[in-house]
């Protein structure tokens, strides 16, 4: 096709899910509890946020677990984000964007998970735990996995045919 016949469209419908997977991941980073707890005597309140699993990451010397929670999430979220949303807009970069997006996405995913696994077992090695990453999981990871999902749908998306 020639450049005169090939007409894109801003995707707005990429740019949504871009932007609610955003919003989804930023609540879970900002607010929401990952873990829930039994109730024990000895446990203060009723679950674990982001950075509660941040302290608990640097204590129990889980290296990828403490850049996760420090710093590597917040970043995984910017870079998807923002090249979700600059994969939406017809330029010429726009299917090469789309692949970065859609990796950016899918690294959130992983990183996630693979952040979570790596603290259970710390906390496992240290006479915690015995149950799996996902026992007693809760809205803020959830939220956490499904928005890097969303970023890494919205940003293969793409722009659309004008």
């Amino acid at each position: 096709m020639t450049p005169s016949t090939d007409r894109r469209a801003l995707g707005g419908r990429g740019i949504a899910l871009v932007l609610l997977g955003t919003a989804l991941v930023v609540a879970s980073l900002v607010a929401l509890t990952w873990y829930s707890v039994t109730a024990k005597a000895d446990v203060a309140g009723n679950g674990f946020t982001f950075p509660d699993l941040r302290a608990n990451a640097d204590q129990l010397n889980a290296p990828v677990a403490s850049a996760y929670f420090d710093w590597l999430a917040w970043a995984l979220v910017i870079g998807a984000a923002v090249v979700g949303i600059v994969a939406n807009i017809p330029t010429r970069a726009a299917d090469v964007l789309r692949v970065l997006g859609f990796l950016a996405g899918v690294a959130g995913v992983i990183g996630t998970y693979y952040a979570m696994a790596q603290l259970f077992y710390a906390q496992h090695a240290a006479g915690g735990s015995t149950h799996g990453v996902w026992h007693n999981s809760n809205l803020g990871l959830w939220c956490a996995l499904a928005g890097f999902a969303l970023l890494a749908i919205g940003a293969v998306w793409g722009p659309g045919r004008a």
